[in-house]
């Protein structure tokens, strides 16, 4: 008689414990198997593939990739409270007997291996996708020293019968007293860009999608940088400044001030600089842009949310132009880059199930079928 069959619960429970680990050792490898061919692999190799031309771009230049360890390791520690600190404040009301199921589902979180994985591996990527490009970045005057404003601002002028809309945005909003709000408005896309990649970890409606945002949002910094390299632009603010009176955007003044100053001495001591997000002057086109109507596109199904987001990509937009950051050609291709970059990451990545993480194993991987049981 097969041991599991027995009669006796000792001899019974012994023998259906070594078979769990058994299917469960199965189940974990084939669940690193759909992970290597999941999301996780795919993207993964597009950062891995970024990195590595980034160090051979570097290398061409002759100038080091630079990693600020600390300023990463602070950033790391800040999201890991911002994302565990009121799941872990609902796992403790799950076990204080509160039966709502989003503190089961934040228990459920806390205690998975399989969302710290992707929480992991999420955080890798968009930070060494978003840390390389900025090194690319401010590497632009050593890799391409032409400067293409004056076409923009004809094409710009042209495209709108006349109007140059970064200057005349400008003017409407200091007589409107707006600047000053498009000034703070404008530092939104800061939060913004950490507060929607963590609600495609734990969102309902966005996790099952989690896999083609992180796709499409690294692609689309990469995208960004290999527009900066090939169309090097400043801004209207640089290329013109005498037509923007900004003595109201106290913010966007003084980072505009520091932007140059850097971006001076780089170019005239290449082997000086140090890393930083707000480091590289590049216009064409705005990230700003791209990155808020890429989250607005890809919340779609969170229709309070997506909504909500459209609202501050348009606002980012006339900041831009307010606050002479961008041409409102750089707007339209930022729009634009991040409808390609998702259209891409939709057909390379596939949609996962709802709590399909990476060490998840479903029922059928774990325990067998009592069908199963009955038939051996």
């Amino acid at each position: 008689m097969r041991p599991e069959l027995s009669s006796d619960p000792g001899t019974a429970s012994v023998s259906l414990a070594g078979l769990r680990r058994r299917r469960d050792g199965f189940g974990v490898v084939k669940a690193l198997e759909r992970a290597c061919d999941g999301w996780i692999g795919r993207c993964l190799v597009l950062v891995g593939a970024y990195v590595t031309i980034g160090y051979v771009v570097a290398a061409s230049v002759g100038l080091p990739i630079h990693w600020p360890v600390a300023h990463l390791e602070d950033q790391a520690r800040w999201i890991f409270l911002i994302t565990y600190g009121p799941l872990m404040t609902g796992c403790l009301l799950a076990y204080a007997g509160q039966q709502r199921e989003l503190w089961q589902r934040c228990r459920r979180f806390v205690l998975s291996p399989a969302f710290f994985l992707e929480f992991v591996v999420a955080m890798t990527v968009v930070n060494a996708t978003i840390m390389m490009f900025v090194n690319l970045k401010q590497f632009i005057p050593a890799i391409d020293e032409r400067l293409y404003d004056s076409p923009l601002w004809r094409l710009d002028n042209v495209l709108h019968f006349g109007i140059d809309p970064a200057v005349v945005v400008s003017e409407l909003a200091a007589e409107y007293g707006l600047l000053p709000w498009l000034d703070r408005a404008y530092l939104l896309f800061y939060p913004a860009q950490v507060i929607v990649p963590l609600l495609f970890l734990v969102a309902p409606k966005l996790r099952p999608q989690r896999g083609r945002f992180f796709f499409a949002y690294c692609l689309l910094w990469m995208l960004g940088g290999v527009m900066y390299v090939t169309w090097p632009t400043l801004g209207p603010i640089y290329y013109r400044s005498s037509r923007f009176w900004l003595e109201q955007a106290p913010y966007a003044t003084y980072l505009q001030e520091m932007l140059m100053r850097d971006y001076v001495r780089f170019r005239t001591d290449p082997t000086f600089y140090t890393v930083k997000l707000y480091q590289g002057v590049a216009a064409l086109p705005s990230l700003h842009v791209g990155v808020l109507a890429l989250f607005a596109i890809t919340t779609a199904r969170w229709r309070a949310l997506s909504a909500l987001l459209w609202l501050l990509t348009a606002i980012t937009f006339v900041g831009s132009l307010a606050l002479g950051w961008h041409y409102a050609i750089d707007g339209y291709a930022g729009a634009l880059l991040a409808l390609g970059a998702w259209v891409v990451a939709c057909l390379v990545v596939h949609e996962e199930r709802e709590g399909g993480g990476v060490l998840e194993l479903r029922r059928a991987d774990v325990v067998p079928s009592q069908s199963g049981t009955r038939a051996a």
